[in-house]
């Protein structure tokens, strides 16, 4: 039977794998990547100890004693692929499915153009769990939306469908995060800054010039959540 030490390890490897390695992972707990290969590089020169493993769980939405189980390893074999599309109706869901609700925005009752995100459990959108397992969302964090407008293009064009993680909302610098901004829905990168202030930068910096605000005052974005994909349309 192996040591908890070389399970931790192994299981800690996987999650960097599933989000995109050490730097992304290091950042998704709050560590420095240095710090982050100390206990998990190709030569790792200190253990994850008990309070670090349980951090790391709750940092991946893990539960509690997680990284100390082995975890079979599913044959890719054994796993059959399901293209993401959007769900009308009644169809029901292959067992390796699940079906995420979609953001999207409303106009307030009141009909004086107001408008509110809310994710709208009308309409939906199904993935599959193994493509959401890669990248280390749960499936009960996972919600989608439909990018409008050309603010991300080249990289996200409008009209493309997005998947958003949302219990990402810390911040990790240059990535795209999913934004309720006076009930308008926006997609864009955000940076960290001194005084507790933010860049929001778009993609399509010619047209869409970069922000400037402050985080928890009353006009700046409430964050939703990290966009973890996106599909690509030509």
């Amino acid at each position: 039977m192996k040591e908890i030490s070389q399970i931790r390890l192994e299981n800690a490897r996987k999650l960097a794998e599933q989000v995109g390695g050490t730097g992304a992972f290091a950042a998704r707990i709050d560590r420095e990547s240095t710090q982050a290969s100390r206990f998990m590089g190709k030569k790792p020169t200190k253990n994850i100890g008990d309070r670090l493993a349980r951090h790391i769980e709750e940092s991946f939405s893990k539960p509690r004693g997680w990284l100390d189980s082995q975890h079979i390893k599913e044959s890719v074999d054994e796993i059959v692929f399901h293209e993401t599309e959007l769900v009308d109706g009644e169809a029901p869901l292959n067992p390796d499915e699940v079906e995420l609700p979609c953001f999207r925005e409303v106009e307030f009752a009141a009909g004086d153009g107001q408008t509110q995100v809310i994710e709208n459990h009308g309409a939906s959108m199904r993935f599959s769990l193994a493509r959401l397992s890669r990248a280390g969302v749960q499936p009960g964090q996972a919600a989608c939306a439909t990018l409008s407008g050309t603010s991300m293009e080249p990289t996200i064009a409008s009209g493309s469908p997005i998947g958003i993680d949302k219990s990402t909302t810390h911040i990790i610098d240059g990535k795209i995060y999913a934004l309720d901004h006076g009930g308008m829905f926006r997609v864009k990168r955000l940076y960290k800054l001194p005084m507790n202030r933010i860049r929001i930068v778009s993609d399509n910096a010619d047209e869409y010039p970069e922000e400037v605000c402050m985080l928890g005052h009353h006009d700046s974005p409430r964050i939703i959540g990290r966009v973890f994909w996106w599909e690509v349309f030509d």
